[in-house]
């Protein structure tokens, strides 16, 4: 294929009151007829159209024809989604009609922001009605989103004007920058159909990213997986369609009778279907009455129209004009893009309520009472229309995430998000492969550090804490972790799992070391029957503030070991325990609970049952049915003397 039929130039949009020339108009200016046979015959468009003219340097500028009868509205909102210039097409014999005001409100809340007005039939009247209807034209203009918009007279039908609005047209060009854009693929299907020989074939107009011969594909809410055979843009083969194409995409994979109108053709995994769509929505302001709390309405994004209802997340009604957060519930799970533009029409599809962008999908209601989850909603609207700040905001909210969860997250394309994140200054690489960002990560190693002088603080007598409580205790994941060790390097020695600051030491008072020594000579005498914990006052004489002074040294140095709770044994009776039972099993390799029994002074149940499971938990020993036997693990620990569990 080559480059210019690459280079999408613009997309444009035809708007207007049904019998105003939008048809002819595009036909005479590009040559090819829009509408079909049938529109033809019953003298309307019915269906959205699709026509194409070249800049004289090769670019394409493609025209949507939407449809002006009020009935087929939903066909209006489908075409207009993501055009770059509105053609508004006034008739000058009729002026500006109700479907006239009714495109104006939708292309407003669809987001198009640049447009052309076309006083079109400008032969059926004379000078003098001309300009009348140009002046009334432009009072009617007054307040809309082509306020400021340029009125070109013009007659479709005897082709004056027309080369005036193709120069026009051709200048745009140069003043609407159309840059690649990021996103993961997203095309609502506007056609589904089946061709001899090739299988399922869809259309649309890409909303969203690229797609190229060969890529996997996702048929969405179907959630059926395919690849794409071949595609098309504008008639011409081609291996690649990007956002703004008009493209038919020939898929592997799908059966054209799972693909209807209304479906989605997405990247793979990253669009999930729901019924719970967070929405910036925008109140008409000429309608008559407010919006109530749940109440139905038609919901329209791409090419699809569904039933739903209005959860207001603030007050019971929403006024004309007004603009809130709210929640849209559908009767069925549908894929929706974040950014991408809606309309919310009566139930009844008489009347155009209000628009706006959806900004996310939902996986559960939203709820009243969230205003967390409301506040951050709000935060990730604005920030929406930028890629880089979507990626800097989950950064922010979540900490660390790597690149193929911050591109579905971010509904970006993958391999676009990984080289945004080695462009960024301040994203960082963590290890593990997730990225976050510098203030992250500095924050992160303060949050270490005050943790860590907290902890000591509050147990001064443990030599060292477990690296899974100091990581608690600083609100951070593994991820950051590793990276705030990193930044403070030898503030924090780490040994296993356990972390100390490197200038802490455990100094004993007089008091708490004389207990620990009361302790062991008690828990030493008493060997393998030892007294239960919560005994232990009573058999030492120690005061309760001593005797946990005592027990946490104990425990912190590994001379202490709990084998089961209120069961309190030294290390150095377990590792005697370990060859006694090395012992009794020489001559057979194994040894039953009453032998065991016997070696550990006739002791009871009581302490016989947990210290065997001791034993076997710590993969010094493995049962075999009643008996046990020493593993290799249980015989190096004899050979070197070391537990090491």
């Amino acid at each position: 294929m080559s480059s210019s039929a690459d280079t999408l130039g613009l997309t444009i949009g035809t708007a207007g009151h049904i019998d105003h020339g939008k048809t002819l108009l595009i036909e005479k200016l590009t040559g090819m007829r829009a509408d079909r046979p049938y529109e033809r015959e019953r003298g309307m468009t019915i269906d959205i159209g699709y026509a194409e003219m070249r800049a004289p340097d090769g670019r394409r500028i493609g025209f949507v024809d939407l449809p002006g009868h009020e009935r087929f509205i939903r066909n209006m909102v489908a075409g207009a989604t993501g055009i770059d210039l509105a053609l508004l097409v006034v008739a000058a014999d009729d002026g500006v009609m109700p479907q006239t005001r009714e495109h104006l409100d939708i292309l407003d809340l669809l987001g198009v922001r640049k447009g052309l007005v076309v006083l079109n039939k400008i032969d059926l009247v004379d000078e003098e009605m001309r300009e009348l209807a140009t002046e009334e034209l432009r009072e009617e203009l007054e307040g809309t989103v082509l306020a400021d918009a340029e009125i070109l007279p013009c007659s479709a039908a005897t082709g004056e004007g027309v080369d005036a609005v193709r120069a026009r047209i051709l200048d745009s060009l140069e003043e609407i920058a159309h840059t690649d854009d990021p996103g993961a693929f997203y095309c609502a299907v506007q056609r589904s159909f089946a061709a001899a020989g090739f299988g399922c074939i869809v259309t649309g107009v890409p909303a969203a990213g690229s797609i190229a011969v060969g890529d996997d594909i996702e048929l969405l809410p179907a959630q059926a997986k395919g690849r794409v055979r071949a595609i098309e843009i504008y008639h011409d083969a081609a291996e690649q369609a990007q956002a703004g194409h008009r493209a038919a995409l020939n898929l592997a994979g799908v059966h054209h009778d799972d693909a209807e109108r209304g479906m989605v053709v997405a990247a793979p995994g990253v669009y999930t279907p729901t019924r719970h769509v967070a929405i910036q929505l925008r109140l008409v302001g000429s309608l008559r009455r407010a919006i109530k709390h749940a109440s139905p309405i038609r919901f329209l994004t791409g090419t699809l129209e569904g039933m739903a209802t209005i959860y207001l997340l603030e007050g019971s009604t929403l006024g004309p004009g007004e603009t809130a957060l709210v929640e849209v519930r559908t009767r069925a799970p549908i894929p929706v893009r974040q950014g991408s533009p809606f309309i919310v029409r009566s139930d009844n599809a008489k009347e155009t309520l209000g628009g706006g962008i959806v900004v996310a999908a939902l996986d559960k209601p939203i709820g009243r009472k969230n205003k967390r989850l409301h506040e951050r909603l709000a935060r990730w609207a604005a920030v929406l229309p930028d890629p880089d700040a979507r990626i800097r905001f989950l950064l922010e909210e979540e900490g660390a995430l790597p690149p193929a969860e911050l591109a579905r997250r971010s509904e970006l394309d993958l391999g676009w998000v990984k080289q945004r994140l080695a462009e960024m200054e301040d994203a960082v690489s963590l290890p593990g492969g997730a990225w976050t960002t510098r203030a992250t990560v500095e924050a992160a190693a303060t949050a270490l550090r005050e943790a860590l002088a907290a902890m000591h603080r509050e147990q001064p007598l443990l030599a060292t804490l477990p690296i899974s409580d100091v990581r608690d205790r600083a609100g951070l994941d593994e991820a950051r972790l590793a990276a705030a060790l990193e930044i403070v390097g030898s503030e924090a020695v780490v040994e296993a799992r356990t972390v100390r600051h490197k200038d802490h030491k455990v100094e004993l008072d007089p008091e708490t070391e004389g207990a620990a020594r009361t302790v062991e000579e008690t828990l030493r005498r008493a060997r393998y029957a030892p007294p239960a914990s919560d005994k232990l006052g009573d058999e030492t004489g120690l005061a309760a503030k001593a005797l946990r002074g005592a027990l946490t040294y104990l425990t912190a140095r590994g001379a202490l070991i709990e084998v089961q709770p209120g069961i309190l044994y030294l290390r150095e009776t377990l590792d005697e325990g370990i060859r006694l039972l090395d012992r009794i099993s020489a001559d057979r390799g194994r040894f039953e609970p009453v032998e065991a029994k016997a070696a550990f002074g006739d002791i009871s149940r009581k302490w016989l049952i947990p210290l065997l499971e001791y034993y076997d938990r710590i993969g010094a020993t493995r049962r075999d049915g009643n008996a046990r036997h020493l593993t290799n693990k249980g015989r190096s620990m004899v050979e070197t003397g070391i537990d090491v569990a």
